[in-house]
C-alpha cells in the first residue's frame, strides 16, 4: 500500500507539473491577444519568445531579473521605480513575477507605446498611491523618467515640469489629475515630440 501511495502522489504531481508546462506554451490566442495589443507581428512575438524562454525555462520572469535587464538602460533609482510599477500593473496576482504576455506587452508600451500611452503609463508610475492626482516633485520626476527613457538628458526636465505644473495646476491646489496631465504634455510641442522620436507614435505632428 506505502508503495502504491507514493506511486498515486508522484502521479498527481507529474500532472501538476504538465499543467504548469502547457500554461507556458506560446499558443495561438496569446500570439493574436499580443498582436492586437503590442506593435509585434506575429515572427517578431515567437522570436521574443524564444528569447525569454531561453532565459526563464519556467515561462515566468522574477523582480529581480527584470532589474537587472532594466538596471543596463535605466539609472539604479530609475530602474527600482520602473520595475516597480511594471508589477504593480502587471502582476495581477502578486505573486511577485510576470509571465511572457505581460512581459511584451510592457516592453512594447516603453519601447513603441503612442505619446499619449506613454504619458498614461508615467503617470501611474508616480500615482503610487492610485489616488489619481500628482503633485509637483512627482511631475518632475515623471518627465526626468520620461526624458531617460528616450536616451534624452534630463538637464531641462525639472524646468520644463514646473512650467507645465503651473500652467495645469489652474486652481493652486499643488496637484493636477491625469487628464489634467496628459492633456497638457500634449500641448508641449518639445515633449511631443521628444516622446515620439523612438516610439513611433502616430499623431504627434
Amino acid at each position: 500500500m506505502p508503495r502504491e501511495g507514493a506511486r498515486h502522489r508522484r502521479g498527481r504531481r507529474n500532472k501538476r507539473a504538465e499543467k504548469k508546462i502547457a500554461k507556458h506554451i506560446l499558443s495561438k490566442e496569446d500570439i493574436a491577444y499580443l498582436k492586437r495589443n503590442t506593435r509585434y507581428d506575429e515572427d517578431e512575438i515567437k522570436e521574443w519568445y524564444r528569447g525569454f524562454k531561453q532565459d526563464c525555462p519556467d515561462g515566468t520572469l522574477g523582480r529581480d531579473k527584470i532589474l537587472d535587464m532594466y538596471g543596463m538602460i535605466l539609472p539604479a533609482g530609475n530602474a527600482e521605480v520602473f520595475v516597480e510599477q511594471i508589477f504593480r500593473i502587471f502582476d495581477k496576482d502578486g505573486n511577485g513575477t510576470i509571465d511572457f504576455k505581460e512581459f511584451l506587452m510592457a516592453t512594447d508600451m516603453t519601447a513603441s507605446g503612442s505619446a499619449e500611452e506613454k504619458l498614461r503609463w508615467a503617470f501611474k508610475m508616480y500615482d503610487k498611491d492610485g489616488s489619481g492626482s500628482i503633485e509637483l516633485e512627482e511631475m518632475i520626476g515623471i518627465i526626468e523618467t520620461l526624458y531617460e527613457m528616450e536616451g534624452v538628458g534630463k538637464d531641462t526636465a525639472k524646468e520644463t515640469a514646473e512650467k507645465l505644473f503651473k500652467c495645469l495646476d489652474s486652481d493652486g491646489d499643488g496637484s493636477i489629475n491625469e487628464e489634467e496631465f496628459v492633456t497638457g504634455c500634449k500641448e508641449d510641442s518639445e515633449l511631443l515630440q521628444l516622446l515620439g522620436t523612438s516610439g513611433g507614435a502616430e499623431g504627434t505632428e
